[in-house]
């Protein structure tokens, strides 16, 4: 229907030519459409400057020849590592010169790492918070924070344990005071949680583990309920290591360890370190020299528990000056180091160097005199290298005193210029990795339980956001 002719496909491009030319014209002339496109042309300008980086791989890619692409890449791979060194001699030979001059070096950047970028929301804390202080005076740890309680721990399992998870409780009975085992039989949570409140217990472990026996049983859950008034918390329990197995362990003693807790910033996170710190008493005995370690790192609880012991040596560290804050060591030790090396050929080079210069400068009785000085500070080099814990392992004042007459002592310094004060630790055992899936508020119940915190990366923003964390 409707007259007219109808139009022709050549008339129709022409027109939309016009139209789509007028549009240009109007957006090119209007200011606010520049503005609003501004900051898409900034985002497509970096997409481009990063598609023309030439990366290594983007070199090899259009060869066919497997063997031929993988020898180019590790030549160009090998090329980069040498130019990255010549820069970095370069820069420190700068810094060198600088403090040889007395002038200040220049600062390095500073990486940019997940943890040093991280987004800090409303929920953290910072030092000094008056509100934060008033919630800790009166939540469910205040008592024994203000040390009118003491910690006194259940330690249970799941049902029918397995001989693994007694081996970690054996490890585990040594690292926290006044805990006590009850063998769960077909006791649920809740009953044992109303036995342990009524005989006045404080807090409640229970340990959980796979029933894969086939592949071997393995602790992988621990869930901590604090009486009588909660909170509770459930966490996932992995890279356990016991305490045989950690190279050059040593033996624990009854002492009161030290606490340490890092990086606990959140709400959340400040509420966890708390509800740790409930199960250790809150006094050290520092002549055992135990330290008992919670390590958060991106939501990770790193688990560990050493022994320290401080030492004397006679070599010092000098003062942080830039980025070049070094042992200081004579030159010619170090020369001798780079020369020789370490080992028992390098202190009898060493040994043969020393007397020979020794012959030259001064006479046969003088050279024999120093021989016999340089043998002596090799054996004491020997002693101060070996690890000294034998005091620590002794329980009690009676068996420190034993065993202080027959440790060997640390090698004495040359000169209080000279000496430094350094710290050695030595592992004790277990280690092992928590991560928090729940915090739920009151006693454990897993019908009508209220919770405060359950782990979902939608919810919490950890699943789009590395830089983000809760702990």
């Amino acid at each position: 229907m409707g007259g007219g002719t109808p139009r022709s496909a050549k008339s129709v491009a022409k027109g939309s030519g016009g139209a789509s030319k007028r549009k240009k014209v109007s957006d090119a002339g209007g200011d606010g459409d520049v503005a609003s496109g501004s900051g898409s042309g900034e985002a497509k300008r970096a997409r481009r400057e990063k598609d023309t980086v030439v990366t290594v791989g983007k070199q090899t890619s259009g060869i066919k020849n497997k063997i031929a692409r993988s020898e180019l890449y590790g030549k160009l791979k090998h090329h980069k590592a040498l130019e990255r060194k010549k820069k970095r001699v370069a820069r420190q030979k700068e810094e060198e010169r600088a403090l040889a001059a007395g002038e200040t070096p220049r600062p390095r950047q500073v990486p940019k790492t997940i943890e040093n970028q991280r987004v800090r929301d409303e929920t953290f804390v910072e030092a000094g918070d008056d509100e934060v202080a008033e919630e800790d005076a009166e939540d469910e740890f205040a008592s024994y924070f203000s040390q009118s309680t003491s910690p006194k721990v259940i330690i249970t399992t799941s049902r029918k344990p397995s001989g693994e998870m007694f081996k970690f409780l054996e490890n585990l009975f040594a690292v926290v005071p006044n805990a006590y085992y009850y063998a769960r039989r077909a006791y649920t949570v809740r009953e044992i949680q109303k036995h342990a409140e009524s005989r006045g217990f404080t807090d409640v472990l229970v340990f959980n583990e796979n029933k894969k026996f086939s592949h071997g049983a393995r602790v992988n859950g621990l869930l901590h309920v604090h009486l009588p008034e909660g909170p509770t918390c459930l966490y996932r329990l992995s890279s356990l290591v016991l305490t045989k197995k950690i190279k050059n362990h040593g033996r624990a003693t009854n002492h009161f360890p030290e606490l340490i807790l890092n990086n606990f910033s959140t709400r959340v996170g400040h509420r966890v370190g708390r509800m740790f710190a409930s199960v250790f008493p809150q006094r050290p005995e520092f002549n055992g020299r135990r330290v008992v370690t919670f390590h958060n790192q991106r939501d990770f609880i790193f688990f560990r528990h050493h022994r320290y012991i401080f030492e004397t040596r006679a070599r010092a560290r000098r003062a942080h000056q830039g980025h070049l804050a070094t042992a200081e060591v004579p030159a010619d030790a170090a020369e001798a180091r780079g020369r020789f090396g370490r080992g028992k050929k390098a202190k009898a080079l060493e040994k043969k160097r020393r007397k020979k210069t020794s012959d030259d400068d001064e006479s046969d009785d003088a050279s024999e005199n120093d021989s016999e000085n340089d043998s002596e500070s090799e054996r004491s080099d020997d002693d101060s290298e070996e690890e000294d814990f034998s005091d620590a392992e002794s329980d009690g004042e009676d068996g420190a005193a034993k065993s202080a007459g027959t440790r060997k002592k640390p090698r004495a310094a040359e000169s209080d210029e000279n000496a430094s004060v350094q710290a050695r630790l030595q592992e004790l055992g277990p280690r092992f990795t928590l991560k928090l899936m729940s915090v739920q508020k009151g006693t454990f119940d897993s019908e009508h339980g209220e919770y405060e915190y359950v782990r979902n990366g939608e919810t919490d923003g950890t699943k789009h956001n590395r830089r983000k964390f809760v702990l």
